[in-house]
């Protein structure tokens, strides 16, 4: 957008008639305030005696001491009662050259940039809801005679029309995304705080004290919203979408997903080194550290939790992390603490489905926690789906994906008679990630149905743990579940060598167990 640029200052000779100065002097309402007067006058060597007696003129043209003179007052006094090359005239005319032509500040550029944008919109597409100056100003009274800043700033805008070039211009985004929320939330408001003076209209003093409300945030939360409204296109943007999007905050950080990522990457290594073995994509797995989940010790009651630590090969490890960072941290960052009890929360469902399905296999991998995160996204959609970017296009993928899972679980377990993934794990993740998530998640705009929701999601998930619980304990199958191992967890690491060395449990140490013996312990990785 070009600018246009303020004529050069006349000098005192070349003011031909009161227009030249009224002009100058006006504030683009058709009246000078003379309580703000002063502090619109350049003061120089020149005009430090003028400013006074041009004030005093002034005040004798308010002869109602209203305190500001109107366009008719100026004109009558100006041609009737000041004599050709009197002094009133000489101040006057000095003290108009000296005008500002209210430069924005550079604190303020950005702000009254974005305001030159609106009123331009403005101006491109008239609407009957545009403030007429014409019943308050005579015909002959000349706006575009206005020096340019002050007439930009003397604009008055309808709140419907804020609203519009608010959902609409580019120049938006320049804004604090806390700025344009409350902004939109009061043009739907009547205008109750943006427009101070009550007057129906918005102003440009107004908008720019708006704007500059401070809100507390880092600059990585500033750009992650503004990356945010980059790729959501003009006419998708609404007041839900950004306070959706201010939602996004990298202050308190992340931190659960960053280290629990971090936690899992250190548990691997330390197993690593423990092992003395090369560890390869797919393995091997610590089935003798007391985090893994042990059939033949699930009354050790962590282990239903601390298995997500345990990873079988690097390849698992990166697959998972990937994932729940990819998409943890985006959850994280609007719902912050309520992600640990979405991750805690599949973890331990995750267990309990793959420990009722496959009741003599180990379980180690962090995938029922991941699959609650990826599956919490469906949770996310469901309570803001008027908020979401594209939510039909978002409920559509995750369908696919919820698709492509079940589908390769199927084929895996029917066609592999070996397979090493607990696609029962995975389903119980994503249950309880579907259930927590409605739980727990931030609902931004709460509806009645969203209540029932919450308190169905409550009375499933909570059945569905306790029954997984109970029949942990007091399944009438006596032989479904492995004898429990009461010896020392030192065993378990005397067993598993004995195995790397051999390739067959260590006599005398698994008939404790009432396992028979086998080449190996079968394991599931999630």
């Amino acid at each position: 957008m070009e600018e246009k640029e303020s004529k050069p200052p006349k000098s005192v000779e070349g003011f031909s008639d009161w227009r030249d100065v009224w002009y100058r002097l006006d504030e683009g309402r058709g009246k000078v305030n003379l309580e703000n007067f002063q502090n619109r006058i350049r003061c120089t060597a020149n005009n430090h005696q003028a400013i006074p007696k041009a004030v005093q003129v002034l005040q004798a043209v308010d002869r109602t001491g209203k305190g500001y003179v109107e366009y008719g007052e100026f004109k009558d006094y100006y041609e009737n009662e000041l004599q050709q090359g009197s002094w009133e005239r000489g101040v006057l005319a000095r003290v108009a050259l000296d005008i500002q032509d209210l430069t924005p500040q550079p604190e303020e550029e950005v702000v009254f940039r974005a305001w030159e944008n609106l009123v331009n919109y403005v101006k491109e597409s008239p609407s009957p809801s545009d403030f007429k100056w014409t019943w308050i100003l005579p015909r002959e009274y000349a706006r575009d005679c206005l020096l340019y800043y002050v007439s930009y700033r003397s604009e008055l805008v309808h709140p419907s029309r804020l609203s519009e070039w608010l959902m609409n211009a580019q120049a938006v985004d320049n804004l604090p995304n806390r700025a344009v929320i409350d902004l939109l939330e009061k043009c739907q408001a009547t205008i109750r705080r943006a427009d101070t003076n009550r007057d129906g209209y918005i102003e440009y003093d107004e908008f720019l004290r708006f704007v500059r409300v401070k809100h507390a945030k880092l600059r990585g939360a500033t750009v992650l919203r503004r990356g945010a409204l980059a790729v959501l296109p003009r006419n998708a943007k609404s007041l839900e979408n950004r306070r959706y999007i201010e939602e996004y905050s990298c202050w308190p950080p992340p931190l659960f997903m960053l280290l629990i990522t971090l936690s899992e990457i250190i548990t691997f290594i330390i197993y690593a080194v423990d092992m003395k073995l090369p560890t390869t994509g797919s393995g091997p797995c610590p089935t003798y550290s007391p985090l893994v989940f042990n059939p033949r010790r699930r009354y050790q009651a962590w282990r239903f939790i601390t298995y997500a630590l345990i990873h079988s090969g690097w390849v698992h490890l990166v697959n998972n992390i990937l994932v729940q960072l990819l998409l943890g941290l985006l959850l994280e960052m609007v719902h912050s603490w309520r992600i640990i009890l979405i991750y805690i929360a599949g973890v331990a469902a995750g267990a309990l489905a793959n420990s009722l399905y496959m009741p003599s296999f180990y379980l180690a991998g962090a995938s029922g926690g991941v699959y609650a995160v990826e599956y919490a996204h469906l949770s996310n959609l469901i309570l803001n789906w008027s908020s979401m970017e594209y939510p039909l296009v978002q409920l559509l993928m995750i369908l696919v994906v919820m698709g492509m899972d079940l589908g390769y679980a199927i084929w895996d377990t029917y066609t592999s008679e070996a397979t090493a993934t607990g696609h029962m794990a995975h389903f119980g993740g994503a249950v309880a990630g579907v259930l927590v998530g409605v739980l727990v998640l931030r609902n931004l705009e709460v509806e009645r149905w969203e209540k029932y929701c919450r308190w169905v999601s409550l009375g499933l998930f909570g059945a569905l743990m306790l029954c997984g619980v109970l029949l942990q304990i007091l399944l009438p199958m006596p032989e479904y579940f492995p004898e429990n191992d009461w010896s020392p967890m030192a065993e378990d690491r005397e067993e598993w060598e004995h195995q790397q060395m051999w390739g067959l449990p260590k006599p005398g140490l698994t008939s404790t167990r009432g396992i028979s013996p086998r080449p190996s312990p079968p394991r599931r990785v999630v």
